[in-house]
């Protein structure tokens, strides 16, 4: 089974003779090509040059066993191309220059004309895909609504978005007309990357875990529906992440996903019990990479053990539970790639 078939095949529910996968931040500081890369182009450089971005994209195929590529580019490319003025300094998270506070700051994004702003990404996976053939997968991704309202709210990073979760409550009208309008774009956004060639896409909700799940009910749900929903309907299959979201999984079958890439911190049994027809992906903590190549193979092990128990490996995809950390040795990397493929 080649790589792309044997992904294709885990969206559609098919059996297969091992799961895929493919690996958040797999195209990253911890490889020395990126960095060599990053250290004569700008961030938004490469993110703008299909040929760069196609660069940082196939490097982590040619050294691991992988079965799928990642389009490489930013969450925070939406709120760039709406004007909120998107930086990052050296050895800093990202700053946001235009803050949203008020209906005047709401009104200030530059709407029209952003598919044609972020038509830099579509050309990206155009060229990946033309670059890749099809011999593997490829996702396109988003930021999910909420993760990047609280980066608009906010102005940057923050361990709890006070200002976000303060907003939902003082100024609800406010923060839903935000969250639509940045769902719709996404919306848009991600059905581009799919016309350009993603076989699937990814919206990372890295911040949502910050919400009870009634607030996560009130707000981020009926946001997620109007991507999701019309996603549906052109048949692209759409995998949600939420980070720090176990305590969200009562509702997340709400938001309409295709399926859901795990935190580590959530239990796979468990999730399997709550969606049995839905794509799972995950969900190893990748600091557990970090501890060496014989903890990362056993980690592997299990988690394909509890694959094989609950669902014959069916509709399952191997991931971690969040990105690969910039320190982690590559050598552990392509362990826990090495021994996905084993079980093949």
């Amino acid at each position: 089974m080649n790589p792309r078939a044997r992904f294709l095949a885990a969206l559609r529910g098919e059996a297969v003779d091992r799961p895929p996968v493919w690996l958040m931040r797999q195209a990253g500081r911890y490889l020395p090509q990126y960095r060599e890369v990053r250290r004569q182009h700008g961030f938004w450089e490469v993110c703008r040059q299909p040929e760069l971005s196609t660069l940082v994209a196939r490097e982590p195929l040619e050294r691991l066993s992988l079965d799928a590529a990642i389009v490489f580019s930013d969450i925070l490319t939406v709120p760039e191309a709406m004007g909120l003025g998107v930086t990052f300094g050296p050895g800093e998270g990202p700053r946001l220059v235009n803050t949203l506070s008020t209906a005047a700051d709401l009104s200030a994004w530059t709407v029209d004309g952003v598919a044609q702003r972020l038509s830099f990404v579509s050309e990206a996976v155009r060229h990946l895909r033309t670059t890749l053939e099809d011999r593997y997968g490829i996702l396109g991704f988003a930021g999910a609504p909420f993760t990047l309202f609280a980066y608009a709210t906010e102005g940057g990073g923050s361990d709890d978005f006070a200002k976000a979760r303060i907003m939902l409550h003082q100024q609800p009208w406010l923060a839903q007309k935000a969250l639509g309008i940045l769902a719709d774009v996404a919306a848009e956004y991600l059905a581009a990357q799919a016309d350009a060639g993603a076989d699937c896409v990814q919206l990372f909700d890295t911040w949502g875990g910050l919400l009870d799940a009634e607030d996560y009910a009130r707000f981020c749900v009926p946001a997620l529906r109007r991507i999701t929903q019309p996603l549906a309907a052109r048949g692209v299959p759409v995998l949600l992440f939420v980070r720090g979201g176990a305590h969200l999984l009562p509702v997340l079958a709400d938001t309409g996903a295709h399926g859901f890439s795990l935190d580590w911190r959530v239990d796979w049994r468990e999730a399997r019990a709550r969606f049995p027809r839905s794509i799972l992906q995950g969900n190893v903590d990748p600091i557990l990479l970090m501890a060496g190549a014989d903890v990362a193979r056993d980690r592997v092990r299990h988690l394909l053990a509890t694959m094989l128990e609950t669902s014959q490996y069916r509709r399952c995809i191997v991931n971690l539970g969040h990105g690969i950390h910039k320190d982690t040795d590559p050598d552990a990397v392509h362990a826990f790639c090495d021994e996905v493929t084993r079980h093949g």
